[in-house]
């Protein structure tokens, strides 16, 4: 046997002739999503790449709505504020997942549960969601990772027996599919990430998927510094970004840019 590269030998590839592959992979196309934006002088949020992003976004995955934000963590701290989940309330998360996770349940001041993953696929395992159950209970997280899929079957039907919500991280899951039903589309909202290791990427970046008009509603304000969209569209009439004190809701600011929009 040859001498092994880490012992001096000659190594199968010389990675500063021939180096690896790197991610992201980008061409022409990008390149001329950012002029177009550097260009424009409409940065910010709710531009016209973003708006069409968007829209092709909640087409691809199969929801009525989708929404631009910050990143993937910030999405699901977002969705848990969306269902109303907060001070004492408990997240059936898995043991086995990003920080982000759990972290997200923190950032709400809710308690993470932390349960166990099944041997086959190492997402949350439905029977261990329903033992961990307790009438502080108010939403699972099902994580898609590592090659497979949590059994979304079981994990609607287990919900809709206590009357949880459903966060689904797909983070690592653009496009996959649970029973040619894109993930995303299941439960109540799907949370994404297009951070640089992901299968889509914009450097950053994150998005919400959800066909539950309300929620939909709830997710732009809290994204958005609380304003609510349908008073910052009916344009200024006395009352503002806000509208009335009712309306109104404590956020901070958790959008994206045009430039990873068109990314």
């Amino acid at each position: 046997m040859s001498e092994l590269a880490v012992n001096g030998g000659k190594p199968l590839r010389d990675v500063k002739a021939n180096p690896w592959p790197r991610w992201p992979v980008w061409d022409e196309k990008e390149e001329k999503g950012l002029l177009e934006v550097l260009r424009s002088g409409v940065w910010s949020y709710n531009g016209p790449k973003e708006l069409e992003f968007n829209k092709a976004f909640a087409e691809f995955i199969g929801s009525q709505h989708a929404l631009s934000v910050a990143n993937g963590t910030v999405s699901l701290q977002l969705a848990l504020e969306a269902c109303g989940i907060g001070l004492g309330d408990e997240v059936i998360v898995p043991g086995l997942t990003w920080q982000a996770t759990a972290a997200a349940a923190l950032d709400v001041n809710a308690i993470p549960v932390l349960v166990d993953v099944t041997e086959d696929n190492w997402c949350i395992d439905p029977i261990e969601v329903e033992k961990a159950i307790t009438p502080r209970t108010k939403a699972v997280v099902a994580v898609h990772l590592y090659g497979g899929f949590a059994d979304m079957d079981a994990i609607m039907e287990i919900a809709g027996k206590h009357n949880l919500r459903v966060i689904e991280d797909c983070a690592h899951k653009h496009g996959g599919e649970w029973n040619d039903q894109k993930v995303g589309s299941i439960g109540d909202i799907g949370s994404f990430s297009f951070q640089l290791s992901k299968l889509m990427t914009g450097g950053e970046g994150g998005a919400l998927t959800t066909s539950d008009a309300e929620l939909f509603e709830k997710l732009d304000a809290l994204r958005n510094c609380g304003r609510r969209p349908e008073i910052e569209q009916a344009g200024d009439k006395g009352a503002g970004h806000y509208g009335s004190e009712g309306d109104f809701i404590q956020s901070g600011n958790y959008r994206i840019t045009d430039f990873q929009a068109a990314i």
